[in-house]
């Protein structure tokens, strides 16, 4: 038993190491004093529908909550139900497919031979690609009153889709808090 403990750690591990890739961003008005901010509230309860199988997924709007939750509340931030609130918390989560393909090449060379000059031009162009999909989940905090965006977040990243519910858990969690840890608000305890 204490094998099969191993085996899934290290899996987990990779499998975050794997995650270093994320790439985050952020936008917000500068002259906005986030320390006043504590408490937040879901914007809807549910995640609107896309069109993409692939996202459109009632287990993965689970996981990105729950992930979301707990860094907030990790953060210091109190999640409110009913009552006053702060600020909304609300995502928007894409999954798109890459080409990835080497760059064009350009060479030239000269060669002397025989009593003739020789040059030439080469160029070097991809030949097919690879397909990579990459994930965009976008974080946006907003005033409850004015519906106004105070804080963006974006967080991008390759993904698999053959992964476990575990890794896959795993995978949401690295990439929110990723994501959130960017907020000037930050009110880490």
């Amino acid at each position: 038993m204490r094998v099969v403990k191993l085996m899934f750690l290290l899996m987990v591990i990779v499998l975050l190491g794997g995650c270093s890739g994320v790439r985050v961003n952020q936008d917000y008005d500068p002259v906005t004093d986030f320390s006043k901010y504590r408490n937040f509230a879901w914007k809807t309860e549910t995640q609107p529908k896309t069109g993409d199988i692939r996202v459109d997924n009632t287990l993965l709007d689970i996981r990105i909550r729950r992930a979301i939750d707990m860094t907030l509340a990790n953060m210091g931030y109190r999640k409110v139900i009913h009552g006053s609130h702060d600020f909304k918390v609300s995502y928007a989560y894409g999954i798109r497919t890459q080409l990835e393909s080497s760059s064009m090449s350009v060479g030239t060379g000269f060669g002397i031979g025989g009593g003739r000059s020789f040059g030439g031009i080469g160029v070097g162009l991809p030949v097919g690609g690879a397909t990579q999909d990459e994930a965009l989940l976008i974080i946006d905090f907003t005033d409850p009153q004015k519906d106004k965006l105070l804080w963006r977040g974006t967080g991008t990243h390759r993904i698999n889709l053959r992964l476990t519910p575990e890794e896959n858990t795993a995978v949401v969690n690295t990439l929110v808090e990723k994501v959130l840890a960017q907020f000037p608000g930050s009110r880490k305890m």
